[in-house]
């Protein structure tokens, strides 16, 4: 599931902000890496509820959740867990 969930949120980042897969370090920030801003970070909590079903609160976009593809990935197996 985690791969699966990795590879439709590459394709997301990829188709929306014209980046190519392998310009994406999954392990560090999109945002530090200058791949996407703030807005993109609304877009990508936009793509998750529509994929998923994920709401994801304001408090929850953060580092911790959203400060790598990695960390968004787990954070959106851990939501669909609940």
């Amino acid at each position: 599931m985690q791969q699966d969930i990795q590879e439709q949120l590459l394709e997301f980042i990829c188709r929306n902000f014209m980046v190519e897969k392998d310009e994406i370090d999954i392990e560090k920030s999109l945002v530090d890496t200058g791949i996407i801003d703030s807005i993109g970070l609304i877009e990508i909590s936009t793509f998750i509820q529509n994929k998923f079903g994920i709401m994801v609160k304001e408090e929850q976009m953060n580092r911790e959740n959203f400060g790598s593809v990695v960390k968004i990935v787990k954070f959106i197996e851990i939501e669909i867990k609940k």
